[in-house]
């Protein structure tokens, strides 16, 4: 299949109206119009360590959820570490696509997953791009909840504070979500799960009440990649793996 039908496919599955207006997914590097592809590397990121892999096993497409290039790009010459990965999947004849914001946001996307792994069942949608997912759990101590998260995702980048001793509602986001606080508090949230937050954001929630999970953002979103490779054979592509970088732990 043309790697462009098959991002053409995969817009109808993701549609790019449903990513932020500052997202820069889609795709980002096609080496030639008439790019096939026929063995896709599924990754969060278009890291080194993945390039590599396509490169040595074969593969000829990679698609990930964060965007290769996030800002302008302004040079092909290596000088940067995201021109140089550029120019390498040229060289190498891979192209990469990237399905980020419109990806969380999406009916059975990111923070669905995310919902989904911690056994929580979402009730509504909130934030920009409804990139956010609330829920409504009953009653369950603070400790309790905190403790669960921590042994279903690992402690390499567990990070929380404490705004209450009570959990009810949840405010559910993979990724990045310090800029979801304020909406989480005006829908009655007590308690948010996310990837990460900035350090003075989290006790600044937590000082207004919201209890503050981080789980890390790798860990928040790497198990949605399962569900991001069953869109990609859906969209048509036969040959897919999920590639998943080893997180630095102690």
């Amino acid at each position: 299949m043309k790697t462009s039908q098959l991002y053409k496919n995969l817009e109808e599955l993701l549609s790019p109206q449903l990513s932020c207006t500052w997202d820069n997914d889609g795709l980002s590097v096609l080496p030639e119009p008439g790019h096939e592809s026929r063995r896709v590397l599924v990754s969060l990121d278009v890291r080194e360590e993945v390039i590599e892999y396509a490169e040595k096993n074969g593969f000829d497409t990679v698609i990930t959820h964060h965007p290769l290039i996030f800002s302008g790009l302004k040079e092909l010459s290596g000088k940067t570490v995201v021109s140089g990965k550029a120019a390498r999947l040229i060289r190498a004849g891979i192209a990469a696509m990237s399905f980020h914001t419109r990806f969380d946001a999406a009916d059975g996307g990111v923070s669905d997953v995310l919902c989904r792994t911690l056994g929580l069942e979402p009730c509504m949608k909130f934030g920009e791009g409804d990139c956010g997912r609330i829920c409504d759990a009953g009653e369950m101590t603070f400790g309790g909840f905190a403790k669960k998260a921590k042994e279903i995702f690992g402690t390499a980048h567990f990070f929380c504070e404490k705004g209450g001793d009570t959990v009810r509602r949840i405010a559910v986001c993979g990724g990045s979500a310090g800029d979801l606080v304020a909406d989480a508090i005006s829908l009655g949230a007590d308690t948010m799960i996310c990837g990460e937050m900035r350090y003075h954001s989290a006790i600044d929630a937590a000082d207004s009440g919201l209890s503050v999970i981080c789980v890390g953002h790798y860990e928040s979103e790497a198990p949605a990649l399962m569900r991001l490779s069953e869109l990609v054979r859906e969209a048509g592509a036969e040959e897919i793996v999920i590639y998943e970088v080893k997180q630095y732990a102690v």
